[in-house]
């Protein structure tokens, strides 16, 4: 039996998967899929980073390396910008470099599917885990759960379904394109190839859109409410770039994603007993942003930390996160 069981292998799953390898046998578990995101660290991320000690590899590094904030207010006609170092990476790239950190010692199964878990009875506990693996199901015991397994966590729906009872998130869809520089006419005093560039319309979205300079290519995208006229509402917002100097003509790559944006910390769910969540899975992310490396690395130190300390887990892991769910509440 494993002491550990962790689905999810992205920046909160892997490095707590880390951080408990000394004293603990972990069983991680990752479905392989890649994940939307403009791979932008914000300055909280790379305070993590630094807390544990890791440094950036080259290899992990794109550019350019934006030093300003360009914030463009459709709603109100105003455009500024200040400054705010974020590191630009390939997030592909990141995830995998903080994989390669693992340790032999755990057992990592990568392109799984989590099929689920059931309560072992008394007196052993712990929850049989099931997951496919090459089109065949397995089944491993662990005695603690761990749901790091992003937005839609399969984890907490299955063992906190009353939190859906709660005042939901507000669910959004991230969709961006990918546009060679011959694809891209600018004519703005924006420097959108050298700035990160964010940009707040409501005719479009009550949250935020991007466009981020990314490996020579422009990224442009945006969280949307889902609904059936998506793909018409972010051509349409492309088109009325137009309108801020940005003329854009055919993409060469689209990615989407779904991203849970907390409107209060009720959406917070940290788990208990010996089913526990982290990252985005628990509703860990910036809803004024969607920024979410941050929250995932911490709430992976503060769990490992509990887990670690082996008394009141649950209560310890949320005091350790009290700062960072109050972080959340001011944000909104």
């Amino acid at each position: 039996m494993y002491d550990i069981g962790i689905v999810g292998a992205g920046p909160a799953g892997a490095t707590l998967a880390r951080l408990l390898a000394d004293r603990f046998r972990v069983l991680l578990l990752d479905g392989g899929r890649p994940k939307c995101c403009g791979g932008i660290l914000a300055p909280e991320a790379q305070k993590m980073l630094a807390r544990l000690g890791l440094a950036l590899p080259k290899s992990v590094l794109v550019d350019p390396q934006p030093f300003a904030v360009a914030v463009l207010d459709a709603d109100n006609r105003i455009a500024r910008k200040y400054s705010r170092q974020y590191v630009n990476v390939n997030r592909l790239a990141f995830d995998d470099w903080t994989r390669s950190l693992l340790p032999t010692s755990v057992d990592f199964r990568s392109a799984v599917v989590y099929k689920g878990a059931e309560p072992i009875p008394a007196p052993s506990g712990g929850y049989t885990v099931r997951f496919v693996e090459n089109d065949v199901m397995h089944t491993e015991q662990v005695r603690t759960l761990i749901g790091a397994d992003g937005a839609f966590s399969m984890v907490r729906r299955e063992f906190f379904p009353e939190t859906s009872s709660r005042p939901s998130p507000k669910r959004y869809v991230a969709m961006q394109d990918w546009f060679e520089p011959s694809e891209v006419r600018i004519e703005s005093s924006t420097d959108y190839w050298n700035s990160y560039v964010g940009i707040f319309d409501r005719q479009f979205s009550d949250f935020y859109c991007w466009t981020i300079p990314k490996e020579g290519q422009l990224i442009v995208g945006g969280a949307f409410p889902p609904g059936p006229e998506i793909r018409r509402q972010f051509d349409d917002f492309k088109t009325k770039l137009e309108s801020h100097g940005l003329f854009l003509g055919k993409e060469s790559k689209r990615e989407a994603g779904q991203i849970l944006r907390p409107h209060s910390t009720s959406t917070i769910c940290l788990g208990n007993g010996s089913v526990f969540l982290v990252g985005e899975a628990a509703g860990l992310i910036s809803p004024s942003s969607a920024e979410g490396i941050s929250a995932a690395l911490a709430s992976a130190v503060a769990l490992s930390n509990a887990l670690h300390r082996d008394r009141e887990v649950d209560r310890d892991y949320r005091r350790r996160l009290r700062d960072l769910i109050w972080s959340i509440f001011r944000k909104n």
